[in-house]
């Protein structure tokens, strides 16, 4: 081992680097988790809980490792022109380049994914080979060392050279390891401050009308600034990317999003009934464990939020048993839940449990809920707004993987006519049924034939009513794009959600006929209202 390895420069840099790449492998395999099942198969030996932040800063810290190391090598480079004999090549070496190479890589892609830059799907299977390759080039750069040298290599590592004047190395790691920790506070403070994507929010008159209907055909859409926002990540998507545009508008008392975004195709056959040989069934490949991808709406989310943390403002908790004390998740993927008393709203539109009613689902993210006996799903703090009435229920009397029985079925065949044709791409317009234009079930009227296909949603009334309702909403497919409006008043007043004013901030997620599988991004959307209204 070469004895420049002893310079405190060289302990300080090398040590950041070991603790920071470590720390990003581990978290980093963990956010992959979300989009390659795979990992699943090692996420006993992953870390639980908000790991973006860990993510974030230890990016942070290895880009300035990075930067100090560079700059240290800065006269090595200069008497370059001096060197006759090169440096003989061998195994240490080698890999040496190689795992530079990959970090280098891994940096890059990285950053290029925190700012959203580039096509998106290509920069993540890069960002994640390197990973990869890291976890090889450690074993085959530190395990060969302490297999070559043993425990004997741990001094060269952490024992820096003592010349006549012995403090000057303890004095320089010192300083070295303050300044370090300077910097990396400091710019964590200015990436986590300052990195947001800026929404301009128009002001006009509170006279003015804006027809909910998912068209945006008033001429104040036209003139609203853009906000466009490449998202990925999610189930079915091309690539698992969607990027989405998003505009603003408040009149001083209610404020308005238009919001598109890419989809290929109408999803809206949610978890339909099938007759089959042995009874009605549920078509789903993942609504077992609560991840279904091929038999569900389109949906999308919007969480808004007074803090602008990663990680939409630090709800997102990674792993299957994030919270110790309670229940495990099926899927294995997280929870959303807030470590504080603070409250988060999130809006939930979908194509066709809530559209028809002209709203979104107004949802909030709070602490973790008490668990429910004989509830079989636990959210956390995922949680819905209380309401006075109006609900849509599942067709089935008690939910199993195999069949179920429907709650009520139609007096007559030919109102299922409309869904007797392929899916999962049903164009139908309407995948709803009304309570009360059914019967209740009985085995003796079940007489449809084999293969007929029945919604599953019933409608018992309209639309909800109460704090559920706040979020007007109406969504369009149109030639590979859904448009979505969307209206709130600025302050409702209610505990369960949030005033809206300038510098809130807001994170958003398309799903592509997907329960869970949302795209997602990495820098929060935050509002700046016109202050001309």
């Amino acid at each position: 081992m070469s004895n420049r390895s002893k310079s405190p420069s060289w302990i300080l840099l090398h040590g950041a680097a070991v603790v920071a790449v470590t720390c990003s492998l581990f978290s980093g395999l963990r956010i992959a988790t979300l989009d390659k099942p795979a990992l699943i198969t090692i996420a006993e030996l992953l870390p639980q809980g908000e790991v973006h932040t860990v993510h974030f800063v230890s990016a942070i810290l290895l880009s300035l490792a990075a930067a100090g190391y560079l700059i240290s090598r800065i006269p090595y480079f200069r008497n370059l022109s001096g060197i006759s004999t090169p440096k003989p090549i061998n195994y240490h070496r080698l890999v040496t380049w190689g795992g530079v190479s990959l970090l280098i890589t891994s940096l890059l892609s990285g950053w290029m994914l925190f700012n959203g830059l580039g096509p998106l799907p290509w920069f993540r299977s890069i960002h994640f080979c390197s990973a990869i390759g890291l976890v090889f080039y450690i074993f085959m750069h530190g395990g060969v060392y302490l297999m070559q040298f043993g425990l004997r290599a741990l001094p060269f590592i952490l024992k820096p050279s003592l010349p006549k004047r012995q403090y000057l190395p303890l004095v320089s790691l010192s300083l070295g390891t303050f300044s370090l920790g300077f910097l990396l506070v400091g710019s964590w403070y200015l990436i986590h401050g300052y990195s947001h994507h800026p929404l301009a929010v128009a002001g006009i008159s509170p006279n003015t009308i804006i027809n909910i209907d998912g068209m945006a055909s008033e001429p104040q859409w036209q003139q609203a600034q853009i906000l466009t926002l490449r998202t990925d990540g999610g189930a079915n998507f091309y690539k698992g990317r969607s990027d989405v545009q998003l505009k603003a508008l408040q009149n001083g008392q209610e404020i308005f999003f238009h919001i598109t975004w890419q989809d290929p195709n109408e999803s809206l056959a949610h978890l339909p009934l099938k007759k089959t040989t042995e009874g009605w069934e549920i078509l789903q490949s993942g609504y077992k464990i609560f991840d279904e991808k091929r038999h569900y709406e389109d949906k999308f989310a919007i969480l808004l939020s007074e803090n602008c943390s990663f990680a939409a403002a630090g709800t997102a908790h990674l792993g299957q048993s994030p919270l110790a004390d309670k229940p495990a998740n099926w899927h294995g993927k997280g929870y959303h839940y807030s470590t504080s008393e603070q409250v988060h709203d999130l809006w939930h539109w979908k194509a066709v449990r809530s559209n028809k009613m002209h709203l979104a689902d107004d949802n909030f993210i709070g602490k973790p809920d008490k668990v429910r006996p004989g509830a079989r799903r636990y959210t956390a703090g995922y949680q819905q707004d209380s309401k006075e009435s109006g609900a849509y229920r599942m067709n089935w009397k008690w939910y199993s993987p195999t069949t179920i029985t429907p709650k009520r079925l139609p007096a007559k065949i030919d109102q299922l006519a409309p869904y007797q044709y392929s899916l999962p791409h049903s164009q139908s317009p309407d995948w709803t049924i009304s309570w009360f234009d059914y019967q209740p079930y009985s085995s003796s009227h079940d007489q449809f034939p084999l293969g007929t296909l029945m919604p599953s949603v019933l409608y018992t009334s309209n639309r909800f009513e109460g704090d559920r309702a706040d979020v007007r909403a109406r969504g369009i497919w149109r030639d590979g794009h859904w448009s979505l409006e969307l209206v709130r008043k600025l302050d409702t007043g209610s505990s369960q959600d949030i005033p809206i004013v300038d510098g809130i901030c807001m994170w958003v997620s398309a799903f592509d006929r997907a329960q869970i599988a949302h795209t997602r991004h990495s820098r929060a959307i935050q509002l700046s209202f016109d202050k001309t209204l």
